[in-house]
């Protein structure tokens, strides 16, 4: 028999967790639940719990290795300066 759980959260937080879980065809309940069952499996929270300054760090590391390998690829168009701020601009409309 299954028991109901009342989980307290942002709004915000809330939300960007179910459009995420809709993406990939998954309800709040069922990841809950898988969550839960992998807690009792492992004996262990289920997924790394780190702080955002190392999140950040990673995401930075990911992105300069994407980079580093553009920048090796051959077929790499770049790009002038003024094209990059012409683009800058469209995209956020000011000057840097």
């Amino acid at each position: 028999m299954a028991k109901a759980i009342t989980v307290r959260v942002d709004d915000n937080v809330k939300e960007q967790a179910e459009i995420m879980l809709e993406d990939i065809g998954m309800n709040m309940t069922t990841f809950f639940s898988l969550s839960l069952k992998a807690l009792i499996r492992e004996k262990k929270i289920p997924f790394a719990v780190v702080t955002s300054q190392y999140q950040t760090e990673n995401i930075i590391l990911d992105k300069l290795a994407v980079a580093e390998a553009e920048a090796n690829n051959p077929n790499t168009k770049w790009l002038s300066h003024d094209e990059v701020f012409t683009r800058f601009r469209e995209k956020y409309g000011y000057e840097v």
